[in-house]
């Protein structure tokens, strides 16, 4: 039934103009190609019939309003006005409310990233980490790699802590490089990064490969290079129990592998 005698309001699919709303049942699922948005009356054929029409697009949808030109009632080209009021006000109130939501998204968004990455080297932070470890399943495939950087001491002392900041963004930028196709990269600490690898595991020692060809390779403007100790466990090694057990076993074999790395340089790690 119309609203009013001649009059017919539809809902139609702007993309594939298709009926999806009628107050005329009989018409839902009927094409209408010859409808556009437009704040002025337009007359058109429906039917074979000449109506007037007015409409607004809302989103992916365009609502229509349609008479009959033979129906003269004043009461009819009152209805069509009213609704046409109406549509307008609709679509100021649909676009103030999709703006709210929007906005309300962005905030939602930009909280969620703040509180769990970190300002200097943009990684997850210690906050990410957490929430991570308490849902990771130790029964699937994984790496896990705790890194330290060394030197830092040394480089904040005698350059500055514009050299330390450089020399910790220089090793999130390497780990991202070599990682951040596989898994996800945590700074838990001042220069204490682990990286979860949950992708590829099988290909672990590749991976780590290019880590250390990009490191060998990096230069910046306070150090020319960079050094980085880690140490790496994989799920296959055996059935774990806990993260605290795994992040145990991967420091002891990152202060190792630093061990080795001060001995094998000569370097006093104190300074």
């Amino acid at each position: 039934m119309p609203v009013y005698k001649g009059m017919e309001i539809y809902v139609v699919n702007s993309k594939t103009k298709k009926i999806e709303g009628a107050t005329n049942r009989t018409k839902i699922g009927n094409t209408l190609t010859n409808v556009n948005a437009s704040s002025k009356m337009q007359r058109i054929v429906l039917d074979h019939k000449k109506c007037k029409c007015i409409s607004r697009k809302h989103g992916n949808y365009l609502v229509a309003v349609t008479m009959e030109e033979s129906v003269n009632s004043s009461s009819n080209i009152v209805a069509i006005l009213i609704v046409g009021i109406y549509l307008t006000s609709a679509s100021c109130l649909l676009v103030l409310m999709l703006s709210r939501a929007l906005k309300e998204k962005y905030e939602k968004e930009k909280y969620m990233y703040t509180s769990n990455t970190d300002g200097l080297t943009k990684c997850f932070n210690r906050r990410a980490y957490d929430s991570d470890m308490e849902k990771l399943d130790l029964n699937t495939e994984w790496a896990y790699i705790f890194l330290d950087s060394n030197g830092l001491k040394q480089a904040n002392d005698s350059l500055g802590h514009s050299a330390g900041d450089e020399l910790i963004c220089a090793a999130s930028n390497c780990m991202k490089f070599a990682f951040a196709s596989y898994g996800k990269i945590y700074r838990i600490g001042g220069d204490e990064f682990v990286v979860l690898i949950q992708e590829s595991v099988s290909n672990i020692d590749s991976i780590l490969q290019v880590f250390d060809v990009t490191i060998h390779d990096w230069h910046g403007k306070y150090s020319n290079s960079i050094s980085i100790s880690y140490g790496v466990v994989k799920s296959s090694e055996q059935d774990f129990d806990s993260v605290q057990e795994i992040s145990k076993l991967a420091d002891e074999r990152m202060y190792q592998n630093k061990k080795d790395y001060y001995t094998t340089s000569c370097n006093d790690r104190r300074r």
